[in-house]
């Protein structure tokens, strides 16, 4: 691959992920619904996912993935390696602990949520796509991320956030944070149908996925047949 912007993909999603983990725990009370502050930020992500797929096809987006589920991955395993060290060994080590002692909730989220949402998102990019004739970003990525992001919370949320909220109260951060997204993935629409025209200028590429295998695990196969 000699692609321009791709290195930057990498760093701008990675970096994204592990801001929001580090901000899972963090809500905001907006009269009477509660949010993620995770929430807030991690539309972007998926903006970013889409624009890559549209532009690189699915299996250089796929790679992306599994680059920014490993390193997500070695952040949270750190964390919580840290935590345990010396936990009552001085007042912010007894505060970084009460926080982030169960952060291997989020570790599972990592291992199951993020690879599964992230890759439904690309395939139906991909797909729909093919299906529009490389017409209509604006639809495909409105449809994604809807869908992407139910799978995300409905997976992630029970398991990061099950011990510091009530049934009621998760139920109720899940429904309000998925609306949330959904708006905010709408608001940055522009916004993307703009980089969008502006990445594949620039990469002088703009790819289908003809029969390529939507196989997450075949992503970095050699005989998997590439975008065209």
């Amino acid at each position: 691959m000699n692609y321009k912007l791709y290195e930057i993909f990498i760093g701008l999603i990675v970096t994204i992920m592990i801001v929001c983990d580090t901000l899972v725990y963090k809500t905001i009370d907006i009269a009477g619904l509660k949010i993620t502050a995770s929430g807030i930020i991690f539309s972007l992500s998926y903006l970013l996912l889409a624009i890559a797929t549209d532009t690189y096809g699915y299996k250089v987006c796929g790679r992306i993935i599994w680059v920014v589920v490993i390193c997500q991955s070695v952040f949270v395993i750190l964390i919580n390696a840290v935590v345990w060290i010396q936990p009552d060994n001085n007042e912010i080590s007894k505060l970084f602990h009460a926080l982030f002692h169960e952060f291997w909730r989020v570790m599972l989220g990592t291992w199951t949520a993020v690879p599964a949402s992230y890759f439904v998102n690309s395939f139906i990019v991909s797909k729909l796509k093919i299906f529009c004739k490389g017409r209509w970003f604006f639809l495909r990525y409105i449809i994604s991320v809807a869908i992407a992001q139910a799978i995300l919370l409905l997976m992630s949320y029970p398991i990061s956030l099950t011990s510091k909220y009530s049934v009621p109260e998760l139920v109720n951060i899940i429904a309000t944070t998925w609306s949330y997204k959904v708006l905010v993935s709408i608001i940055l629409l522009p916004i993307g149908v703009y980089l969008v025209g502006v990445v594949k200028r620039i990469e002088d590429t703009n790819l289908y996925d003809h029969g390529v295998s939507y196989n997450p695990f075949k992503v970095f196969n050699p005989n998997n047949p590439k975008a065209t």
